[in-house]
């Protein structure tokens, strides 16, 4: 499994290198300082399997270099890290795009087990359980992050058929690139990186039935 680990504190980086290969051996883990070098790294090399992203990065945060990914089309899930464990910056995270979020006080545990929800598929927070479902003390509310529109609906019921981009544009009479901007936001809400996920996920929470 490829990791890349985005944060600008060297030290912290280094010493959560090391943990993660000591849990994990066959891991490869790439260390990039800030959203230059991670951007730099992303656009020549294979996308890695997960990103561990810390949100007070110098120049362009975090949040903000969720967005860029996107733009570049890379969907890998991203785990936020942060010092600061507060409802409002786990909120944000997840709505900016993020599968998951920890604090970077949390021990080894916790880590991976939000590591294996993420790479499921599903959404990991503080308030996570183990099966990736919100707990009902959640610090931000999963209808927020679930909120997908009734057209978002139709392009999910026509993915879980097993048609293309160009296909759904000619059944709902729209642009290809109009629902190319509507799996961005689906994905997005969602906490998936592919459609197989986001069919998998809009059949778990009933918003669309199955085929």
């Amino acid at each position: 499994m490829n990791l890349l680990i985005i944060d600008d504190h060297q030290l912290f980086a280094e010493s959560l290198k090391i943990l993660l290969q000591k849990l994990d051996s066959s891991m490869h883990i790439t260390h990039a300082l800030n959203a230059d070098d991670a951007l730099a790294y992303l656009k020549h090399r294979a996308h890695p399997d997960l990103i561990l992203l810390d949100v007070n990065l110098p120049g362009i945060n975090g949040f903000s270099l969720m967005g860029k990914f996107h733009e570049m089309n890379i969907w890998t899930p991203i785990l936020v890290l942060s010092a600061t464990e507060s409802p409002a910056i786990i909120k944000t995270a997840i709505k900016s795009g993020a599968s998951g979020f920890i604090a970077k006080s949390c021990n080894s545990t916790t880590l991976m087990t939000a590591i294996q929800t993420v790479l499921k598929g599903e959404i990991y927070t503080p308030n996570t359980s183990k099966q990736g479902k919100q707990d009902n003390n959640s610090s931000y509310e999963q209808e927020d992050v679930l909120h997908i529109t009734n057209r978002q609906k139709e392009i999910l019921h026509l993915l879980a058929q097993g048609l293309v981009n160009k296909e759904i544009a000619i059944k709902l009479g729209i642009s290809a690139n109009t629902v190319k901007a509507h799996l961005y936001e689906i994905f997005r809400n969602l906490g998936v990186k592919n459609r197989t996920a986001a069919v998998k996920m809009a059949l778990k929470h009933g918003l669309i039935n199955q085929i």
